[in-house]
């Protein structure tokens, strides 16, 4: 008796193991999590959850998790069907969320995590299944980038030093160049410790005529007056036609120039903020340097645009035009003018020493 009483426990086992093993693969199945790569603070996020459920079976309850907490709850056959967990943050709009979504209002940095979206099927078995996915709360910029160069002309063969910086974000934002439409490769310098007021460390500064960028987010920038050219990383010239330097015998001559930043001023002005904002927030500066060639100049102009972006929630441009400078036609028709009338100025004399020595010859036959 035992024996078939054992026989009898094994195989309901292993029967309901079978009806389990089938409702998790005919029934409950096919979930999909959607979470937004990144939203901005203060703005709404919408998560949303789906999944597909066989004829016959029924959706006993959805669950979304930040973390290892619980704070949305939907279940069909409750009135009301929604239920919200408190948890510090976290605002969820109740009228727009429901079986499939769940909706954020308002998000702060706090509500940057892993989010798990856990759908159950109703009796007899609640298979349950689940899916998670990060979401990441920023702190954009408030204004576009800001770029300068040292002067608004250029000749083939100059130096083109141009900065570009973006206000304080966190993260700081990506910076990239472009050139007429071309973008400018170049390498990015590590982080700077801005606590220890240390200069970038970097090598290799003999191809001096090749383009090349130097970008690094700084925060708390304050009082750092060191040059930013010192020691940046030459990169091969790769835009449009660029194949290396126009050599070019130039005149030395004075240019009414003015520095790309004064001490800083700008990014000074982007980081001030208060103490909790400069912990969180970190402005990013770049600069290009590239050898100008006669094919940048597209109708007498030169596009320099610096753009920054952060992941796929904010991007933001600055176009900079930069006139090529002509060499100055000689004042030709000025001489002109000049020795004409010196001419007519010389025939006026002579025609006054002719008419006196008329009058004189013609005194003296008078006389006779």
């Amino acid at each position: 008796r035992n024996v078939v009483a054992f026989s009898h426990s094994m195989a309901s086992r292993l029967i309901a193991l079978i009806l389990w093993l089938c409702g998790n693969v005919f029934g409950l199945r096919d979930i999909q999590i959607t979470v937004p790569e990144a939203v901005g603070v203060g703005s709404n996020a919408v998560l949303g959850c789906r999944w597909a459920l066989d004829t016959g079976e029924a959706l006993y309850t959805v669950k979304w998790y930040h973390g290892a907490q619980e704070f949305f709850r939907f279940v069909p056959k409750e009135l009301p069907n929604t239920r919200v967990f408190s948890q510090t943050g976290i605002n969820v709009d109740v009228s727009r969320s429901g079986a499939q979504q769940v909706v954020l209002r308002e998000a702060t940095r706090g509500l940057s995590g892993r989010y798990r979206c856990e759908v159950s099927a109703d009796a007899p078995f609640f298979h349950t299944i689940y899916k998670t996915a990060f979401l990441r709360v920023i702190d954009l910029p408030t204004t576009k980038p800001k770029v300068r160069a040292q002067k608004s002309w250029y000749s083939a063969g100059d130096m083109l030093r141009a900065n570009c910086t973006s206000p304080p974000s966190d993260p700081p934002a990506n910076v990239t160049w472009f050139v007429n439409g071309y973008e400018v490769k170049g390498l990015d310098i590590p982080v700077i410790d801005t606590y220890e007021r240390s200069k970038p460390t970097l090598s290799d500064t003999s191809l001096e005529d090749a383009n090349r960028i130097i970008f690094s987010p700084w925060d708390a920038i304050s009082g750092y007056e060191e040059a930013v050219t010192d020691n940046v990383i030459d990169i091969p010239g790769n835009i449009g036609d660029l194949q290396g330097p126009v050599e070019s015998s130039r005149k030395n001559k004075s240019e009414n120039t003015m520095p790309l930043f004064s001490k800083y001023d700008d990014i000074n002005k982007f980081n001030s903020s208060t103490e909790d904002e400069k912990c969180n927030k970190t402005s990013s500066f770049s600069q290009l340097v590239i050898r100008v060639q006669p094919s940048h100049f597209q109708k007498g102009r030169l596009n320099v645009t610096c753009v920054a972006r952060i992941l796929s929630v904010w991007t933001s441009s600055e176009i900079l035009l930069l006139d090529e400078e002509r060499p100055q036609i000689a004042p030709v028709m000025g001489s002109r003018d000049s020795s004409s009338g010196g001419f007519r100025h010389t025939l006026r004399i002579n025609i006054g020493i002719l008419h006196m020595l008329n009058f004189i010859l013609y005194r003296q036959w008078s006389i006779r």
